[in-house]
């Protein structure tokens, strides 16, 4: 399953993603529940084929806002990249330029960049490896990134903790949009809810849009956004990914968005 990297960029806020689903968040129509039990069955089947590959490349643009406690953009970074996963789950990420702007000034910090990148990526190495050490000791499952799986409420294992309500389709011209509103019955930090928008002549996945049913401890506010476009070899490929996060305490505080937009995107799996 594809998986997403987080970077902590303060105490208790670490990870989050945001896409924009073109749906309202009313329904007045409700599916029967035989009818919403097989809609789940199609998109859980449908996911995970679309979304179960290792290793892929792209190129993105990253835009990350830093704001103040008005929310005013206080620094604006934009970091131009190559970036990817190999078969084995490791990241990949060819740093090309990075601007900051601050202060009315833009600097090219592009060497210090990818420094700073570089001391992560081997912290993160680290850190899995003393989680998988850990994990294989205790007989449990290891660590590592994050995996889209995880966000995902639609297989039988999951939904007996989440409601679900399939918004009435709409009425306009253009290509067919499903949306699927997801609330959780137990609340938590690992249980998100929100908005899915699918093809319902296909069941690919259009975007999400998420938020955490419970914030993480020093987290006001966390969201995701996710948008996809399918590929002619049958995976679903990422298009845009919208972070927001707001918490942390004093001056570790972090109040921030990161946008990252894909193009050249490749399954380098090897197809049967």
């Amino acid at each position: 399953m594809l998986k997403f990297s987080f970077r902590k960029r303060g105490r208790g806020a670490a990870w989050m993603i945001w896409l924009t689903v073109a749906a309202t968040p009313l329904w007045s129509w409700q599916a029967s529940q035989e009818d919403l039990e097989n809609l789940l069955d199609k998109l859980s089947q449908r996911t995970k084929l679309s979304l179960d590959y290792k290793s892929w490349r792209a190129s993105v643009l990253s835009t990350i806002t830093k704001m103040d406690k008005n929310w005013t953009p206080e620094e604006i970074m934009v970091a131009t990249k190559n970036i990817g996963s190999s078969d084995a789950g490791e990241p990949r990420e060819e740093i090309l330029k990075v601007l900051q702007t601050k202060k009315g000034k833009t600097t090219d910090i592009t060497q210090k960049y990818a420094a700073e990148r570089q001391k992560e990526r081997e912290k993160a190495r680290r850190r899995r490896a003393e989680e998988e050490k850990e994990a294989s000791a205790n007989g449990r499952r290891g660590g590592g990134a994050m995996s889209l799986d995880e966000f995902l409420p639609f297989s039988k294992s999951k939904r007996q903790d989440f409601e679900f309500r399939l918004q009435e389709p709409s009425a306009s011209g253009g290509p067919a949009v499903s949306v699927l509103e997801v609330r959780a019955r137990v609340k938590n930090p690992r249980n998100w809810e929100g908005t899915f928008a699918f093809n319902p002549e296909t069941y690919d996945l259009i975007g999400l849009d998420l938020r955490p049913s419970q914030n993480p401890k020093m987290v006001k506010e966390l969201a995701m956004r996710v948008e996809f476009e399918p590929l002619d070899n049958g995976f679903l490929a990422l298009k845009r990914t919208l972070f927001k996060v707001n918490g942390g305490i004093f001056i570790k505080h972090v109040r921030q968005t990161i946008e990252d937009v894909y193009s050249e995107f490749e399954v380098l799996d090897e197809q049967d």
